[in-house]
């Protein structure tokens, strides 16, 4: 009884086993499906491919040969196609440059799988769920894609390629085989060894240098290789173009021969031009780098040219056109006769201009000689300096007003000024005081009718002088200036007849 009853009692709860039986058909279902664990995390990623052929749920992901992860879904996105898979832990890192290939399989493997490059270390890592962009995928190239690439037209281009090298190889009708193709490119063969040499550093030329320049240089050569199947009618008519172009250097082909052999003695002198072009090339430089200040400054000069030539075809408008032709015709008309006259004037004027500039103008830059008086300044500048004192000359000599006064007897110690309206004027020294002796500067005596010579040339005669032949002496020293001659009251008695006037208010 006890037995029966301990038995009972290590039984489990039915609840129990079904929860058990639940749980695992669950866990074997998800694996089957998901191919992993349930509640573990795996890195996951997504790549973008123009054809992603027949990789499904569950191929492969591998790294260098080896699986890192497994393919877990395929969607469409527009034209390409994006491909889920998940990466093993142990395959971190994956770089942003990472690159995805679909290979096909080992034969008895079949189907595709998925060969994914880390990228470069260099490189920033690529975050869970991140997505590698279409131009770092490629899918395989198919048989039928490749089928499908020769039509019709590509394999009638074919056939006439293939025909043509066979007529080019080929001797012509009656001639021996030395005078074929094939001969003359067997002949040629030992040319071809500096060509692929200059062939090698011209390609090795072509990698850049820069990291990028050779992504570059692809990327614009698949630029213009997608605008040229843009233009099939066009690349059609090239290629048809050529094709005449290459009869008719077949159908004359001696000609060819002539002048690939002129064009061969040319790329022989073509090493020194162009060293010779090398050596020029700094100096085209310099000359660059001198014009273009000026090419920057001549666009509003180019404008105002522009302007310029504007007005000139306005100018020379049909309805302007009259009027300038007349205009322009009396002009010519009367020309002659303006002419005439300025070679009869001329002459004239060059005695002018060579009396000026050989004896006015230095005698006009001379210094009158004064002695201690002297300006030292050239003639012309006292003249100049003259002038304002003569239209600065009041007849208000004293203070009763603007008059003149006239002296009847001033004694035998005057000075005659010459006449000045009707009557003569006459200064005199006070009494008492010093006689006069002479001008200053000194006189240099009146000129005589011998010494005007209008029948000889200005040029030809003498400059005078501006010193007189007998020099007085100085009047007063250098060392202390000279005293006035008359004083204010001597002044004013002569010029009221010895007596002194006033006006009322005057002092």
């Amino acid at each position: 009884m006890r037995e029966a009853t301990r038995r009972r009692g290590r039984r489990l709860h039915p609840l129990l086993v079904a929860a058990i039986v639940i749980a695992a058909t669950a866990a074997v279902t998800y694996y089957a499906f998901n191919q992993g664990l349930p509640f573990v995390h795996r890195f996951t990623l997504y790549a973008l491919v123009n054809n992603s052929v027949n990789v499904h749920d569950g191929s492969p992901v591998r790294i260098a040969g080896v699986d890192a992860g497994s393919v877990s879904g395929v969607s469409a996105t527009g034209a390409a196609s994006k491909v889920k898979f998940t990466v093993n832990h142990d395959a971190l890192p994956i770089h942003k440059d990472a690159t995805i290939r679909i290979r096909d399989r080992l034969f008895l493997e079949g189907s595709y799988y998925l060969e994914l490059d880390p990228g470069t270390p260099s490189a920033p890592a690529i975050a869970d769920g991140g997505e590698i962009p279409l131009s770092q995928t490629s899918s395989p190239v198919q048989f039928y894609s490749v089928l499908s690439t020769f039509d019709v037209a590509a394999r009638t281009s074919l056939t006439n390629l293939l025909n043509s090298l066979s007529q080019g190889f080929a001797s012509p009708a009656g001639r021996s085989l030395a005078s074929s193709g094939a001969a003359g490119w067997k002949s040629a063969i030992p040319q071809m060894v500096p060509l692929f040499r200059d062939t090698a550093l011209f390609t090795r030329g072509f990698r850049g240098t820069q990291p990028h320049d050779v992504h570059t240089l692809l990327s614009s050569f698949a630029n213009v290789m997608d605008t040229l199947a843009g233009s099939s009618a066009q690349l059609a008519d090239l290629v048809s173009g050529l094709n005449a172009t290459a009869a008719a250097l077949s159908s004359s082909d001696g000609a060819l021969a002539q002048s690939v052999s002129e064009l061969d003695q040319t790329v022989q002198a073509a090493p020194g031009a162009l060293t010779a072009i090398d050596r020029s090339l700094p100096s085209v430089v310099d000359l660059a780098t001198a014009l273009d200040p000026s090419l920057k400054v001549s666009p509003p000069i180019l404008e105002r040219l522009i302007a310029t030539v504007n007005q000139l075809v306005a100018v020379l408008a049909p309805g302007q056109r009259a009027e300038l032709l007349s205009s322009l015709k009396a002009t010519f008309a009367e020309l002659p006769a303006i002419e005439a006259q300025l070679a009869s004037t001329f002459p004239i004027g060059k005695q002018i201009t060579d009396c000026l500039q050989s004896n006015v103008l230095p005698l006009l830059q001379r210094s009158v000689p004064d002695g201690s008086l002297s300006s030292g300044r050239p003639a012309w500048q006292d003249f100049v300096h003259f002038l304002p004192g003569v239209a600065g000359a009041s007849g208000n000599f004293d203070a009763n007003g603007p008059y003149t006064r006239f002296v009847a007897g001033a004694g035998s110690n005057t000075l005659t000024g010459g006449p000045l309206g009707g009557q003569q004027l006459v200064g005199s020294a006070p009494p008492g005081g010093t006689s006069l002796q002479g001008s200053r500067p000194a006189w240099i005596g009146d000129l005589t009718s011998e010494e005007f010579r209008p029948d000889v040339p200005c040029r030809t005669q003498k400059v005078p002088s501006l010193a007189s032949s007998t020099t007085l002496p100085d009047l007063h020293p250098a060392s202390s200036p000279p005293p006035p001659l008359l004083s204010r009251d001597q002044i004013a008695k002569l010029m009221n007849g010895g007596r002194t006037q006033r006006k009322a208010g005057a002092r």
